[in-house]
């Protein structure tokens, strides 16, 4: 699978390391968490169905408009790492 890495110019694909760190614990950004949906072709019902979280929530978070709980950005991280995704 793909990764996802974040870097200056924004997230790029990277190939998937199966050592690498647990990623959920790190910030994920509103844009970050936009680039990696629309990479993976959801929408922001379908990541917050896949993640189990309430579909505001991935709003809040993928436009910026409110506060998300880190619970729920573990969650949607979770999501991108299980369809192949790795934030850097």
């Amino acid at each position: 699978g793909s990764a996802i890495r974040a870097s200056r110019g924004g997230l790029r694909a990277m190939p998937w390391k199966a050592n690498a760190n647990v990623w959920s614990r790190r910030i994920m950004t509103g844009s970050q968490c936009q680039e990696a949906r629309l990479r993976l072709g959801w929408s922001t019902r379908m990541l917050a169905n896949k993640a189990g979280v309430p579909w505001y929530a991935v709003m809040n978070l993928d436009y910026g408009t409110g506060e998300v709980d880190p619970a729920i950005v573990d969650a949607l991280a979770r999501a991108f790492k299980q369809a192949g995704l790795e934030l850097r």
